[in-house]
């Protein structure tokens, strides 16, 4: 019997906020305490509703003559692509699990990924079943997560410097999290080198002894230590008894300093991950094939909602020979992007820590997902999950719905 045909797609901005003000990075000023959620929701003739995000197209905006970053554009990429179509025609199913996509849709799911995360919620909820059974089946039942808020504080509230990153820690800590990861990097740009070293090391140093022994802290330094391995070498030395659970972009990625900067995490004596990959949006790119196949990394990060589920899904498998784990970079991809990389999770075998940006609510109905113990639980609805609060959204953002039929 035929499946359901998507009638109708709108596109919404909806505000996201931060509970706190976000620092900066190695790279940019601070992150502030709003962004922009483009709910992308596609609803069927038999009246099933799933739910994606634009938030990558509408970031890649250049000027009003290229259709990207623009509403315009992304109603004509969603007519193209969705508009008419069956939920039953995107993805290939066998055993009740996806294992790839159609012909016909695969150049748009590979280049958008956020469209496959669509097709599987609309193909769950037209087969009464969960994503995590789509992708494969529950291989645990509880995601754990990661605070990734502790930016650049210290410059927030200079007067406090590293003690401001380790208060916000602690307070996470009580709110439940187990796993956290800060930013360092700062010899890049904001600091003199020396006195950059001297912060990131001061600031992990701080976490660690506000977070506890048995918590999981990460640093990402945004490439901060590009150029400059001597002083890399000197935070990995002076960090060693923070046990760092995993160094994330410390060097931009390329062969020759992953070489250098594994034997020199092997000759200090860290047992700290090296991963990176978040910045690889036609995954899996050549350089990042390399560091895979040369033994150089152990974590691999492209975005959940940019490269989608049907991409990892290939993704883990040309990993699945190697030792290397799943670390999907899931910020920038407010509430949603939280749901999608949970349902990812529960189903991956070599998945590691959901990215946790801890957004406030916004527009989505509650439901069953829980946080204990710095993990959610698994959702038991079909698809994601996850639906929105109608009488939420038309009282705060449906004036700002663009519907095509």
């Amino acid at each position: 019997m035929p499946g359901q045909t998507i009638n109708e797609i709108s596109v919404t901005p909806v505000p996201v906020h931060y509970r706190k003000e976000l620092g900066r990075n190695s790279r940019g000023e601070n992150m502030g305490r709003e962004r922009t959620e483009w709910l992308v929701r596609a609803r069927t003739d038999g009246g099933l509703e799933g739910l994606t995000i634009a938030n990558r197209f509408m970031r890649e905006f250049t000027g009003f003559n290229d259709p990207e970053g623009t509403v315009r554009g992304l109603m004509a990429l969603l007519r193209e692509s969705l508009l008419g179509k069956r939920v039953d025609e995107f993805l290939e199913v066998s055993g009740g699990r996806v294992v790839g996509v159609t012909d016909a849709h695969k150049p748009p799911f590979w280049e958008h990924g956020w469209m496959s995360i669509l097709a599987f919620d609309l193909l769950g909820r037209d087969m009464g079943v969960s994503c995590v059974d789509l992708l494969g089946g529950r291989v645990r039942d509880v995601v754990p997560a990661y605070d990734t808020t502790l930016y650049y504080q210290d410059l927030v509230n200079p007067e406090k410097g590293a003690g401001q990153v380790a208060e916000e820690a602690a307070e996470s800590r009580r709110d439940g999290y187990r796993q956290f990861k800060m930013k360092v990097g700062r010899p890049g740009r904001w600091m003199a080198p020396q006195a950059g070293l001297e912060r990131d090391i001061e600031v992990v140093l701080a976490v660690r002894e506000a977070v506890g022994s048995d918590a999981a802290i990460m640093v990402d330094a945004n490439f901060g230590y590009d150029g400059r391995l001597d002083l890399l070498e000197d935070f990995v030395r002076e960090t060693l008894s923070a046990n760092i659970f995993w160094m994330e972009e410390m060097v931009t990625h390329n062969v020759a300093d992953y070489r250098v900067f594994r034997r020199m995490r092997d000759r200090l004596g860290s047992n700290a991950l090296l991963v990176c990959g978040e910045v690889d949006r036609d995954p899996p790119g050549p350089v990042f094939v390399d560091l895979v196949n040369n033994g150089l990394i152990d974590g691999y990060q492209p975005d959940t909602v940019s490269a989608g589920f049907s991409r990892w899904q290939a993704l883990e498998k040309w990993l699945e020979p190697t030792s290397v784990r799943s670390i999907p970079h899931n910020f920038g991809n407010s509430n949603f992007g939280a749901r999608a990389t949970l349902v990812f999770g529960a189903a991956s075998k070599t998945f590691e820590s959901l990215e946790d940006e801890r957004y406030l609510p916004n527009v989505y109905a509650n439901d069953d997902v829980t946080f204990e113990e710095g993990s959610y639980s698994i959702p038991a609805g079909p698809g994601l999950g996850l639906a929105v609060d109608q009488e939420i959204f038309a009282a705060k953002f449906g004036g700002n719905e663009v519907i095509i039929k």
